[in-house]
C-alpha cells in the first residue's frame, strides 16, 4: 500500500484573521502534514442573505491578496496546497493563483453544480470528490458527468461532513466498496468528536481500508473554540495521528447511508433559485435559474436540474427566491384549432369531405397525435352558421369552445382557461394535414426556449402552427383592452412579430427534411381539396393520422401531383396595401 497522504484541513479555524492563517500553516507543517487545505468562498456567492450561516461567511472573508501569500507561505514549508471550490468567486481566485495550488476538492453538498464542474474543468488538477450521503444511482450518474469533463486524477473522498461525527456514523466499510466498485483512488475526511480518542484512531483505520488521502480538520487550540473546533485535532495530537497512520488496526463499519448523514445533506446543499424575477405563468428554463445555498427546506437542490425543468410558475417568484415544488407546475400544452365556415372561396370547407373524412376532422385527428400535447380543442365562434362544427368532438377526445366570432385571442384564452393550458398551439382549421412531428417538434423548442411566441422559421405551408404561452396571450389581451377593432387578431403572429421588445419571439429553425416551399398543403379552393382527395385516396387513409414522412414520401414519388394547385395563392400574402396595415395596426411601440 503506498504511503497515505495527508492534508491538514485548515477549513474556517482562521476565523477571518490573516495572523490567524499564517500561525495554522507553519503548525501544519511542524505536525507532519503532507499538505494544507483552504476553504475558498465568498458570502454573497456562495449563499443567499437567507441562510443561516451568511453572517458568518461575511465575517469569515479574506482578502485574495491575503490568500496569495498564505499559499507562498505553504509552498516554501514543503506543503501541498489544496482548496476547496464553493462558487464563482472560488473559480475567479484560483485562476490568478493557479501555479500555487496541487489540487481541488468538489465537497459534498456541491458535487452536483454542473456549472461548477464546467469552470474548474480547464485547470486540469487533481481533485477530491466528496460523496458523503449520495446514493449510488446518484454518484453514478454525477460521476459520469465529472470524468467527461476532468482530465486530472480523480479520488472519492468519504466521510459524513457534519460535525461532531458520531463514531457509528464513521461507515469505514464503504470505503473498500467505493474503491471497488469505481476503480478509483479512495480518501477519508471525518469529523469525529477531537475529544474522543477515536479522532486520531479512525482515520488510521480508513488508510488500511483503502484510503490513500486522509483530510484532518486542524487548529491551534480548542479551548478557544471558534469554528470548525470540534472535530479538530492540536499540533501535538496532529502529530501523533500521523504516526499512528502505520500501526492501527482495522476497523469496519455499515455500508448504509445513515439518515442523519443524507439530512446535513438536503439541509446543506445547493439549492435552485430564480435568477430573476418570474412572472406567473411564464416558463422558467434552467437560463432562468442558479444555484445557492438556502434555508428553505423544500426548495428543489440543483441535482437533476436539467431534467426538472422547465416547469411553468404558478405565482409571480421574486428574484434570489428559492423555488419549491408548490410554485410550479409541469407545463400543460392544448392545440387549439380555429376554425368557423365563413369561406367564401370554397364554401363551408371544414365540412368537405377528403376520401370520405370531413376536412376538418382529418386537421383533428392528425393534432390528437401530437405526443407532448394535453388537450384538443376546436374553437369556433358562438354564431348559428357555425353550429356544425360543435359536432366534431371525435368520441369526446375534442372539447369544443365557442366565442366571439372576431376576437381570435380571446376564444384561444378561452379555450387556455376551460383546459388550465400553459401553452397553446395555434392551428388553423384549413390545414387537414398539419403534421403531427411538426408540431411536437415545434412546442418542445418553445418550451425549452422559455418563449413568449414560437414559429416556424420557414416551413411547408398548411403544415405547422404558432406556439403560445399563456401568460404571454394574456398579456397581449391586455393590451388590447382598449381597442374597438379585433379584427386583426385573426392575423394573431403579427401582434408579436411587430413587438420584439414587448414578446420573447422564437422563430425556430426546424429540419431540412420537413421544408418544402413550392408545396401547398391548405385547404382555400377547389384546386386544394382536388389535390387533397388524390393524397387521402391514394394512400387510402382512413379515420387516421397521417404523419409528414409518408405524405412526404408519397409527394416526392407524385411530384406531378403538386401542379394541381401550384397556381393558387395565398391572397392576403400578395396583398400589399393589407400587409402594411396589419403590420401599423399590430404595432403597439
Amino acid at each position: 500500500m503506498a504511503k497515505v497522504k495527508v492534508i491538514a484541513e485548515i477549513a474556517n479555524a482562521h476565523l477571518g484573521d490573516p495572523a490567524r492563517l499564517t500561525e495554522l500553516i507553519i503548525a501544519a507543517a511542524d505536525s507532519g502534514a503532507d499538505g494544507v487545505k483552504f476553504q475558498w468562498f465568498k458570502y454573497d456567492s456562495i449563499a443567499t442573505p437567507d441562510f443561516t450561516y451568511y453572517q458568518t461567511y461575511i465575517d469569515l472573508s479574506i482578502d485574495k491578496n491575503i490568500w496569495a501569500d498564505s499559499l507562498k507561505l505553504a509552498k516554501g514549508l514543503g506543503l501541498e496546497v489544496w482548496v476547496d471550490i464553493y462558487d464563482e468567486w472560488g473559480v475567479q481566485v484560483l485562476a490568478e493563483l493557479e501555479s500555487l495550488v496541487d489540487g481541488l476538492k468538489l465537497p459534498t453538498t456541491v458535487i452536483q453544480s454542473n456549472t461548477l464542474i464546467q469552470a474548474l474543468k480547464k485547470f486540469e488538477k487533481p481533485v477530491l470528490i466528496g460523496v458523503g450521503g449520495w446514493y449510488e444511482e446518484e454518484i453514478d450518474k454525477q460521476l459520469s458527468y465529472i470524468k467527461n469533463n476532468f482530465k486530472g486524477q480523480i479520488i472519492l473522498m468519504h466521510g459524513f461532513q457534519g460535525y461532531p461525527t458520531r463514531t457509528e456514523d464513521s461507515n469505514l466499510r464503504r470505503l473498500a466498496y467505493l474503491k471497488q466498485k469505481y476503480q478509483l483512488d479512495v480518501g477519508f475526511a471525518d469529523h469525529e468528536d477531537a475529544d474522543n480518542e477515536m479522532a486520531i484512531d479512525l482515520p488510521v483505520y480508513a488508510y488500511l481500508l483503502g484510503a490513500g488521502i486522509i483530510e484532518k480538520h486542524i487548529t491551534i487550540g480548542r479551548s478557544s473554540k471558534g469554528l470548525d473546533y470540534y472535530s479538530a485535532l492540536e499540533p501535538l495530537e496532529f502529530k501523533v495521528m500521523v504516526e499512528k497512520l502505520r500501526r492501527a488496526e482495522i476497523v469496519f463499519g455499515s455500508l448504509d447511508i445513515k439518515e442523519s448523514e443524507r439530512k446535513y445533506l438536503e439541509d446543506s446543499s445547493l439549492k435552485i433559485v430564480s435568477r430573476k424575477g418570474i412572472s406567473t405563468g411564464e416558463i422558467i428554463t434552467v437560463e432562468k435559474i442558479r444555484y445557492k445555498r438556502s434555508s428553505v427546506p423544500n426548495a428543489f437542490m440543483a441535482q437533476n436540474a436539467s431534467e426538472r425543468f422547465p416547469l411553468i410558475s404558478k405565482s409571480y417568484i421574486p428574484a434570489d427566491t428559492p423555488i419549491t415544488p408548490d410554485m410550479v407546475n409541469k407545463p400543460k400544452v392544448c392545440i387549439v384549432v380555429i376554425c368557423r365556415l365563413k369561406s367564401t372561396r370554397l364554401r363551408q370547407k371544414a365540412l368537405l369531405p377528403i376520401n370520405g373524412v370531413p376536412s376538418i376532422e382529418r386537421c383533428l385527428i392528425n393534432c390528437l397525435a401530437v405526443p407532448n400535447c394535453d388537450q384538443v380543442i376546436l374553437a369556433t365562434s358562438d354564431l348559428p352558421e357555425d353550429q356544425p362544427l360543435t359536432n366534431f368532438t371525435l368520441d369526446h377526445k375534442v372539447q369544443i369552445v365557442t366565442g366571439d366570432p372576431i376576437d381570435v385571442a380571446k376564444r384561444m384564452l378561452r379555450a387556455a382557461e376551460e383546459t388550465n393550458a400553459d401553452i397553446v398551439v395555434r392551428v388553423t382549421g384549413d390545414c387537414p394535414s398539419v403534421s403531427p412531428e411538426i408540431l411536437a417538434f415545434l412546442i418542445d423548442h418553445h418550451i425549452n426556449s422559455g418563449a413568449d411566441f414560437s414559429h416556424a422559421k420557414e416551413s411547408t405551408m398548411g403544415t405547422v402552427g404558432d406556439v403560445i404561452t399563456v401568460e404571454a396571450l394574456e398579456r397581449l389581451l391586455g393590451l388590447l383592452q382598449n381597442s374597438e377593432d379585433r379584427t386583426y387578431t385573426e392575423y394573431l403572429s403579427f401582434y408579436f412579430m411587430n413587438n420584439p421588445t414587448l414578446f420573447n419571439v422564437n422563430s425556430i429553425v426546424i429540419p431540412d427534411q420537413w421544408i418544402f416551399p413550392n408545396w401547398r398543403l391548405t385547404l382555400d379552393e377547389a384546386k386544394d381539396l382536388e389535390l387533397f382527395e388524390k393524397i387521402y385516396k391514394d394512400l387510402d387513409v382512413g379515420k387516421r393520422p397521417l404523419y409528414f414522412e409518408e405524405l412526404k414520401s408519397f409527394l416526392l414519388k407524385n411530384p406531378m401531383l403538386i401542379d394541381i394547385n401550384k397556381g393558387v395563392k395565398m391572397k392576403w400574402l400578395d396583398d400589399t396595401a393589407l400587409i402594411n396595415e396589419l403590420n401599423k395596426a399590430t404595432r403597439f411601440i
